[in-house]
């Protein structure tokens, strides 16, 4: 009867001790998550850049060296949040369309901006008797100012 007291004692004795071990630390690190983003279009440098979670569109352009010329940014917030995985397409400026001021038909003259019907006619009477040299020639017709020309001046060409 001792001895089984004894080993229940132990046995007690050991499960006692087992259960107030002091808890063995893991150390986990965190693996770190890289995130990026890529760029395309009118940038000097396209590709695929890393990013942090607070990046914006002006800082992902910052790294891939700027815009180009031709590049249209007005339909673009560059406040806006860059996220993981975005696929951002930098837009190059449309081409306007020019208007030949010695060859341009009535209706094409009255797409400028301020033109209407009696004016277009005007200016296609001045070009009959004198061929357009520069587009700056326009304020001579007839109720077409420096402010008609200002407006109009990037789609005039002769």
């Amino acid at each position: 009867m001792k001895k089984i007291i004894s080993l229940c004692s132990l046995g007690f004795l050991l499960t006692f001790l087992s259960f107030n071990q002091t808890p063995k630390i893991i150390s986990l690190t965190k693996k770190e998550v890289i995130l990026k983003a890529e760029i395309k279009g009118e940038v000097n440098a396209e590709g695929v850049y890393e990013i942090s979670d607070d990046e914006t569109l002006e800082m992902l352009i910052e790294k891939a060296q700027g815009v180009t010329s031709s590049a249209d940014l007005s339909s673009l917030s560059l406040n806006e949040p860059i996220l993981a995985g975005d696929l951002i397409v930098i837009p190059k400026k449309a081409e306007i369309e020019k208007i030949s001021l010695n060859s341009a038909t009535l209706e094409q003259l009255m797409t400028l901006n301020g033109i209407g019907e009696s004016k277009a006619q005007k200016i296609i009477e001045y070009r009959t008797q004198t061929p357009f040299k520069s587009i700056e020639e326009i304020m001579n017709v007839k109720g077409i100012g420096e402010k008609l020309f200002e407006k109009n001046k990037d789609r005039l060409a002769l």
